[in-house]
């Protein structure tokens, strides 16, 4: 089978996970029809079985219990904020997002080319919240710390990470910043108060950091932040290496 035929029968998988019949056969507003050319043993599984399997796959994400994925740890606060009133809003919130636009590029089939279930998930609470929001910036701080989190356990993951702010900064190690007071997503934009999470060797690191030790993180990273090139210039590059050896020895970068 190949890749044209893998993607599109990761397509018709989760169009007919997230929508079972009557809704798989459209007429629902936002909800097209299955595909005919998807291929035939999909159409005709069990559509009752099938709503129970995606009912256990919302639960088992919301719980972490697949893929090591424990969403509902990893936005504890978001979602209590976002649900308030509702009974098993990790569940809920679960269902919502895979029957909305923002996991149509979430890998289902191990094809390398998706980007994590954990940053799909996050811009859409971001996107529920609304991006002013004092929501968001708590959405965005368990978005940048469940990525980091997780790539401090798997330094070269098998998905794509788009996040503006999350870059390697060295061989096994990544970071990623975002501003204390606002919702910042211009990878050339400074921020004014920085918060930073950090995976290296193994370990992960978070909170608050300086300015100068901010740049001294993101000096090397790749590509290198916008705003970070005014700030290592060659009159400076004495100060970025005192301040990238302070790093090294708390074990921040390698």
């Amino acid at each position: 089978m190949g890749g044209d035929e893998l993607t599109e029968l990761n397509r018709a998988f989760k169009h007919r996970l997230t929508y079972p019949s009557p809704r798989r056969t459209g007429g629902v507003d936002g909800v097209a029809a299955m595909d005919p050319a998807a291929p035939a043993a999909l159409r005709a599984v069990d559509a009752e079985q099938l709503a129970r399997v995606a009912h256990e796959l919302t639960q088992g994400i919301s719980q972490g219990a697949i893929g090591g994925v424990p969403l509902r740890e990893h936005f504890a606060g978001s979602l209590r904020a976002l649900y308030a009133d509702r009974h098993n809003a990790g569940q809920r919130a679960v269902a919502e997002f895979l029957r909305g636009p923002h996991c149509s590029d979430v890998d289902m089939l191990g094809l390398c080319r998706g980007r994590s279930v954990t940053e799909a998930f996050g811009e859409f609470l971001l996107d529920k919240a609304g991006h002013g929001t004092d929501i968001a910036l708590l959405i965005e701080r368990e978005l940048l710390a469940a990525l980091v989190k997780t790539l401090a356990r798997h330094p070269e993951p098998g998905y794509l990470i788009r996040h503006p702010h999350v870059r390697r900064t060295g061989e096994g190690s990544w970071a990623a910043w975002t501003d204390r007071t606002r919702l910042l997503r211009d990878a050339d934009r400074a921020p004014v108060a920085p918060a930073v999470f950090v995976a290296c060797g193994g370990r992960y690191f978070a909170g608050a950091l300086s300015m100068p030790l901010t740049v001294a993180l993101l000096g090397e990273a790749e590509p290198r932040p916008g705003w970070i090139r005014d700030r290592t210039t060659p009159e400076r590059a004495d100060a970025v290496g005192r301040a990238r050896d302070a790093l090294r020895r708390k074990g921040l970068i390698p």
